[in-house]
């Protein structure tokens, strides 16, 4: 009878409603359907395979415009008459005249001049020896019209900085599948489309919509993935999206090497995004921005299938979903600016996206005269993406994102700085600069990996998109403007050096100021990055009131098992 007792004391204990339950450790979202299952990774499969071939669009402008040799193969007076070869050219700068005669069998024998440019020249012909059709070939854009594929690829970096921007926007605003489709189905139409087109203009028009899209879908793609997994998957996954970069630049070398022909490369990178837009019909909206959007039904109706598919099934009556309020449920570009708190990290994340870019481009620029021919170099800066971007994980996994970044921006300060004391043409090849050189570019790309991550961590849920846009913006104005600062070499080779490594040094210094996002949920709305204090201090306790405090589990907010809050999408 005692036992009984006993018993029965114990059944009383387990269901007493007087005394909750302790909840399951993570957010609504993780505890219907788990940190990862297959259903989060057969749809991230899908996002990869949708988002990573555009990508290839973007290496494509290396391939596009090679260096090829060319002659002139007619030229005329101003009044419409022909000059017959030979022609002759001076270049007074090398105190030099050369003899020029048509024909492939005439080319000069100089490794860095391409061709000669004849007075009065309407025809150039081109040496097809290894390039089938380039976009030069295409238009004659040598000598008087070189000048047009720097302003197509100009042009072309502008519809980067575009694309990120409003992929944010459009993401935030009507949802991360709808941003990722709408821009694979367009990228999918006008990159047909420019690989057809005969006028340089209207090419330029396409050339810049493929390539604007491209980079929209990888960042709709990139938050998506953020948004769907959590804990250390979320590491895991989130950082393996890096890898779209490198695996893109090596399908784009293959495809130069193979074809040589730009038209079967944009039509082969389309077919490639096309499989992928088909796909998409398999993906689902992302469960965390619904529930931000207190689209609530939408939200319990994925989960539930999700909950299925990983084997821990829920029906969707039976997922409980705290509503958001009205202030968190919307939200927008300008509301990262009004909030000065907000306002201080985003600035300071915009700076570190600038520099990272600024200096990656700019270090591409001076490659080509470091390396052999235009495929080593490529592969090159592959081979380095690779172990920068898993050097990435690992500190993100382990170390954590802020610290990460500041020693590597650091690192590659100091490996500028450092060639500033190495006198040049002493040394094979310049062999210790290319070494130092290197090893800043592999930080770089460890810190830009990083950033990534870092950005959507700091974001609130409903500003995400548009801060990890925004922040893409900016890096593709920095990477432009690197064309600029590349150029004060020809002044003096130092000066790109210092300005460099002054802005890598600035941009892990100003780092300080923001939190370290490792093991930290991520703020709900844009109130609880108001606060906090820069660097992640906590405030005094009573500056802050029991329901407003982010770092603590939802579960500590209101003792309940599935009632969390409203969109507790936490990325970490």
């Amino acid at each position: 009878m005692g036992g009984k007792g006993k018993g029965e004391g114990k059944d009383a204990k387990e269901t007493d409603p007087a005394i909750p339950k302790a909840a399951p450790q993570g957010d609504q979202i993780t505890q219907v359907i788990g940190e990862v299952g297959r259903w989060q990774l057969e749809k991230i499969l899908i996002v990869f395979i949708a988002a990573a071939p555009g990508l290839a669009h973007i290496f494509h402008a290396g391939f596009i415009t090679p260096k090829q040799r060319f002659w002139c193969a007619q030229a005329m007076d101003e009044a419409g008459v022909d000059i017959p070869p030979p022609w002759t050219v001076d270049y007074p700068e090398k105190n030099k005249s050369y003899t020029v005669y048509p024909g492939m069998g005439n080319l000069t024998t100089e490794k860095k001049l391409m061709g000669h440019c004849i007075p009065g020249c309407m025809d150039y012909d081109f040496d097809h020896s290894f390039w089938v059709a380039t976009m030069i070939t295409e238009w004659d854009l040598v000598c008087e019209k070189s000048w047009l594929k720097t302003l197509a690829k100009l042009l072309l970096f502008t519809g980067f900085a575009l694309g990120s921007f409003c992929s944010g926007l459009v993401s935030d605003r009507y949802g991360r599948k709808t941003a990722i489709w709408i821009s694979s189905i367009t990228m999918v139409v006008f990159g047909v489309i420019t690989s057809f087109v005969p006028w340089y203009p209207l090419f330029v028009v396409t050339w810049w919509i493929t390539g604007t899209m491209a980079i929209a879908c990888y960042t709709a793609a990139f938050v998506w993935t953020m948004e769907i997994a959590a804990g250390k998957w979320k590491i895991y996954l989130g950082m393996s999206m890096n890898y779209s970069w490198p695996v893109c630049r090596l399908i784009i070398a293959g495809l130069a090497w193979g074809f040589r022909d730009w038209h079967w490369h944009l039509r082969c990178i389309s077919a490639l995004v096309a499989v992928g837009a088909v796909l998409l019909f398999w993906l689902p909206e992302s469960p965390r921005w619904l529930v931000a959007r207190d689209r609530m039904d939408e939200a319990k109706k994925i989960l539930s299938d999700a909950s299925k598919k990983n084997g821990k099934p829920v029906e969707p009556e039976q997922i409980v979903l705290s509503r958001p309020s009205a202030s968190a449920s919307k939200g927008g570009f300008l509301d990262i600016m009004r909030h000065p708190t907000l306002r201080i990290h985003v600035l300071i994340m915009y700076f570190n996206w600038f520099t990272t870019a600024f200096i990656m481009y700019g270090l591409a620029l001076s490659w080509q005269s470091l390396t052999g021919g235009l495929f080593l170099n490529f592969i090159i800066g592959t081979i380095l993406d690779f172990p920068a971007k898993t050097l990435a994980m690992f500190m993100v996994l382990k170390v954590g994102r802020k610290y990460p970044y500041m020693i590597g921006s650091t690192i590659t300060g100091v490996m500028f700085l450092l060639t500033l004391f190495i006198e040049r043409d002493v040394y094979p090849s310049n062999w210790p600069i290319v070494v130092l050189a290197l090893i800043g570019n592999f930080t770089t790309t460890m810190c830009f990996a990083i950033l990534y991550m870092y950005t959507g961590e700091l974001m609130p849920t409903t500003v995400r998109a548009a801060g990890v846009g925004s922040s893409s913006l900016v890096s593709k104005i920095g990477g432009t403007l690197s064309t600029t600062v590349a150029a004060l070499a020809d002044i003096h080779p130092a000066i790109p050096t210092v300005i460099f490594a002054t802005m890598a040094i600035i941009s892990g210094a100003i780092t300080f100021f923001v939190p370290e996002t490792m093991g930290r949920k991520m703020p709900e709305t844009i109130d609880d990055i108001e606060i906090e204090p820069l660097c992640g201090k906590k405030l005094p306790e009573k500056a802050v009131s029991e329901e407003n405090k982010p770092w603590m589990m939802p579960q500590e907010k209101q003792g309940l098992g599935l009632h969390l809050s409203p969109s507790a999408v936490s990325l970490g």
